[in-house]
């Protein structure tokens, strides 16, 4: 069978299991960021060839929080012959309702499913079932028991609910790692999804009682301020380990708690973004197409009590507001499950049939991306799965909500997993880059030198030798990078600095990589990257927050207009030559960014004026009698070649693409041309007896030819001002 006939075959299908709500006064985002980015996935997979040659749709599949939905969704996922993989379902409670109803069927078809389930123990059973979320025992608990240990926590405690399956299970693991398990296990019982404020006032005095060192938190996001505050008003409030996010104890104007807050953290960095995804929002011209949040829910049952209140209209929504950054970032993860689906089947021939590709992608999906075997670079993160529990290999981050505080950071101590799944502690180095100057911005050698100061915290022993500036500028000749680090205060108590903060003046040529598309009205990305120096000694970055980091910066030439801290997972990959023996080492990278738009004064001066009097001089010429025709001509053939001069005297950039400047310079020579052919069309013999050719030819040359150069004039201004 060739490609064509493969071609023509029925489409595979990818089945997306999503959860709508409409209980929400706004809507958060997250289906309809599911829907956007996978789509795109689909396109970019159909693009190189599909799968086994086949062309691959995604089909969505909303359960609507129904258990009974969720089965028959299952079901009709399995019945469909075409069905080449599953995606979705992240309810604990719900997707064992479904696996319970169709886990036999889903087991015999092998269709792989890679599911969202938090609780592994719910898909040991199928071997062709992954999930997106980290192990609760390779993962998740084993992090949290270092930490307890290592943090000098004793005598934990807990409160959940116990009708959701996530919570119980939470505690169960709970008693399982921690060295003398719980002294106290509270599980209470919901009534119309609330808790009973008496019951949690009982735990709460029986926790006091005990006094608890730690207390975990798996009672949901929207109930844990309710539970907080128990603890406020007894006069008790120890350190907290919460399964929601440690912003939600502070919800809503709630006091700041008294003591330390963590959670475990995946995606969600605070003050950082997904360098990924920053750069699929800046890659476009208008990043407002990647607002998902924000459309209201007119059914949502708080604009019937009042509880919902309307925004201000005064306050645009923004792509980088935390909700709409969170849809985006869940949809990304979706799109990146159908990217691996699809590379998992890269192999398959085009006579393969849909069992034969099924298998080859559970195979793959086992071997090919095995933790630290393998790894799959996603558009928008890594991905490779632990072989024994199928669970995705993510080491989580702890986040804390340091007492008294209203924002979150990165706790001090972190982990990180090595191949035989032990723990390495990492430090968080609390950092700030503040750019004092950047100049020499070269586009041909794609490099600029950067005068800044580089502060950090000193507790953990932390220092300027640790610390790679990746981006950094290699010599050819002598390979070495162009740094000059000079010490301002070596950190310790001090009258003139802040105590235990280390500060260096550093100054080198760093190398950026610029998007020319629409030079000169181009706004680009400049970064300092922090990276591990020795492997030994890997850290992470925790920067301040952006509101209180210093925003003035001189650029020659250029207009600051935002920065940020991005953040991204790099990975050494290897292979013993020897034995043949894939290995693969994670570490975290951050980038301090700075986004610059170009200042155009001197090219409008230089180029767009110039431009603009050559065509309009062109036009005009058009009106001089028919019996100067040799000077109509001799003007317009000047214009072209006066055009022609201005773009070889213009200073060259090895863009490698078409820049705006080029577009516009072939604009103009395509509208000097067809007013040279249209003026020599109108002299000929054999179209003056023609009356409507000639007539048409008049209307193009007075009517079109300014209207066209009017549209372009409007394209340029929008470039030029976004």
């Amino acid at each position: 069978m060739d490609k064509a006939e493969a071609a023509a075959r029925p489409p595979l299908v990818m089945q997306i299991f999503v959860t709508s709500r409409n209980d929400d006064c706004y809507d958060g985002g997250q289906l309809k960021a599911i829907k956007r980015l996978t789509t795109l996935a689909q396109h970019r997979i159909n693009q190189d060839g599909g799968i086994a040659g086949r062309k691959v749709v995604v089909n969505f599949l909303d359960d609507q929080r129904l258990p009974q939905s969720t089965i028959e969704n299952l079901a009709t996922a399995i019945a469909d012959p075409q069905t080449i993989a599953m995606i979705g379902i992240s309810n604990a409670t719900r997707a064992k309702a479904a696996l319970d109803a169709k886990g036999k069927d889903l087991k015999a078809s092998g269709i792989p499913f890679m599911s969202d389930i938090s609780v592994t123990d719910l898909i040991k059973d199928y071997p062709n079932v992954f999930t997106t979320r980290a192990s609760e025992d390779e993962e998740r608990m084993p992090v949290i028991a270092e930490f307890v240990k290592l943090a000098h926590f004793e005598r934990p405690a807990f409160i959940g609910i116990q009708s959701l399956l996530g919570s119980t299970n939470f505690s169960d693991s709970l008693k399982e790692f921690l060295s003398g398990g719980l002294v106290a296990d509270h599980r209470l019982q919901l009534t119309n999804d609330k808790l009973d404020p008496s019951e949690v006032a009982a735990a709460v005095a029986d926790l006091k009682s005990k006094n608890v060192g730690i207390v975990f938190l798996a009672v949901g996001g929207d109930r844990m301020k309710d539970v907080v505050k128990q603890f406020q008003d007894a006069g008790f409030t120890p350190p907290l380990f919460v399964t929601g996010r440690v912003d939600s104890v502070t919800n809503q104007g709630a006091e700041a708690y008294a003591n330390d807050v963590y959670q475990l953290a995946w995606n969600e960095l605070p003050d950082g973004y997904s360098e990924r995804l920053r750069e699929l929002i800046s890659s476009t011209p208008y990043p407002s197409q990647w607002i998902f949040e924000g459309a209201k829910n007119s059914s949502a049952p708080g604009w019937k009590d009042a509880t919902c209140k309307p925004r201000d209209e005064d306050i645009p929504l923004n792509v980088l507001d935390i909700p709409n950054m969170r849809a985006l970032s869940v949809g990304a993860q979706y799109a990146d499950i159908v990217s691996l689906i699809a590379e998992a089947a890269r192999s398959a021939e085009t006579t393969a049939e849909i069992p034969d590709v099924r298998n080859l992608i559970v195979n793959q999906l086992k071997t090919g991306y095995a933790s630290g075997r393998g790894i799959f670079k996603g558009r928008f993160d890594n991905w490779s799965f632990q072989p024994a529990s199928r669970a995705a290999a993510r080491t989580p981050l702890i986040v804390m909500l340091p007492r008294g505080r209203s924002r979150a950071q990165l706790a001090p101590i972190q982990f990180l997993h090595l191949r035989d799944q032990s723990l390495q502690r990492i430090d968080t180095l609390y950092a700030d880059i503040d750019l004092i100057h950047a100049e020499r911005i070269d586009d041909s050698e794609k490099t600029f030198f950067a005068d800044f100061y580089l502060s950090m915290n000193d507790r953990s022993g932390a220092s300027i030798e640790q610390i790679e500036f990746a981006n950094a500028y290699l010599e050819p000749g002598s390979n070495e990078r162009q740094i000059t680090v000079r010490a301002i205060h070596d950190g310790g108590q001090s009258a003139a600095y802040p105590d235990h903060m280390k500060i260096y003046q550093v100054t080198g040529k760093f190398v950026y990589a610029p998007d020319l598309r629409n030079y000169p009205f181009d706004t680009q990305r400049f970064s300092i990257d922090l990276r591990p120096k020795p492997g030994t000694t890997p850290f992470i970055v925790q920067p301040p927050p952006q509101q209180v980091r210093d925003h003035v910066v001189k650029v020659d030439g250029w207009d600051a207009r935002d920065q940020y801290v991005g953040y991204d997972v790099d990975f050494v990959r290897t292979v013993d030559a020897q034995t043949l023996e894939p290995s693969v080492f994670p570490f975290y990278k951050a980038s301090f960014a700075w986004l610059m738009k170009r200042e155009t004064t001197d090219y409008f001066l230089r180029v767009v004026v110039p431009l603009a009097f050559i065509l309009i001089i062109a036009y005009l010429s058009i009106f001089i009698s028919t019996h100067h025709f040799e000077a109509i001509v001799t003007i317009q053939v000047t214009a072209l070649l006066s055009a022609v001069a201005l773009y070889l005297a213009l200073p060259k950039i090895d863009a490698n693409i078409e820049t705006l400047s080029d577009r516009m310079f072939l604009f103009t020579y395509f509208m000097l041309s067809v007013i040279i052919a249209i003026t020599i069309a109108r002299e000929n013999k054999r179209v003056e007896p023609i009356r409507w050719l000639k007539t048409g030819l008049i209307f193009l040359h007075i009517v079109a030819v300014p209207t066209m150069v009017a549209a372009m004039a409007y394209y340029v201004y929008l470039a030029s001002s976004v």
